[in-house]
């Protein structure tokens, strides 16, 4: 009995966790596949688990992409082709080995899901305040010491992910507060910080 309560616990944590998250509906298709078809018609390209360590040059011709999922890979950069993904509403770059927030990423207006969870960053720039239509933010177990505070400004977000990271009570009192109206995630701050 206590199993079963526990379970449905953590399906009802799910479910709310899950239903902050915008919905990625778009077809995806490898590599491979996208350059048998015309580029136009991409809107998804899946590079999981590839082992890049860069970005092929070849998927800068996809212009209409969506969504890119680039997770459990060995990325540090991105390429300066990037910027021009000028409808990419959903990034996946989980798993990787980035230390900062590329740069590139600041200049896709249109990002609605941004997940950087799992890496080495260790900052929030201020470039981040671009990011206008971003909802949802995932940087889930990261080494951060600083998040630039005009990412107060991003009021939109719905939902951020900071845990796996142990903040000083006074660092999680204020971006909670910063962001009234989303979901904020963290793990317990640690009154040793402050």
């Amino acid at each position: 009995m206590k199993s079963v309560c526990v379970i449905g616990l953590m399906i009802l944590i799910g479910n709310s966790i899950w239903s902050q998250i915008p919905q990625d509906e778009i077809p995806y298709y490898t590599l491979t596949e996208a350059k048998t078809a015309f580029a136009d018609t991409i809107f998804g390209i899946d590079l999981n688990k590839e082992g890049l360590t860069e970005i092929p040059e070849e998927l800068k011709k996809f212009k209409n992409l969506k969504g890119l999922r680039l997770t459990k890979n060995k990325l540090s950069e991105l390429p300066e082709f990037f910027t021009s993904f000028n409808q990419l509403e959903f990034l996946y770059l989980d798993k990787n080995k980035f230390t900062h927030f590329p740069s590139k990423i600041f200049h896709l207006s249109t990002l609605r899901y941004l997940n950087m969870s799992r890496n080495e960053i260790g900052a929030i720039p201020a470039g981040i305040k671009n990011l206008k239509n971003l909802k949802y933010l995932d940087v889930w177990d990261n080494r951060f010491v600083f998040i630039d505070d005009s990412f107060a400004e991003l009021q939109q977000l719905e939902f951020i992910d900071f845990r796996g990271t142990t903040f000083a009570v006074s660092f999680v009192e204020k971006w909670t507060r910063a962001f009234p109206n989303a979901e904020v995630q963290f793990d317990n701050p640690c009154s040793c910080l402050d």
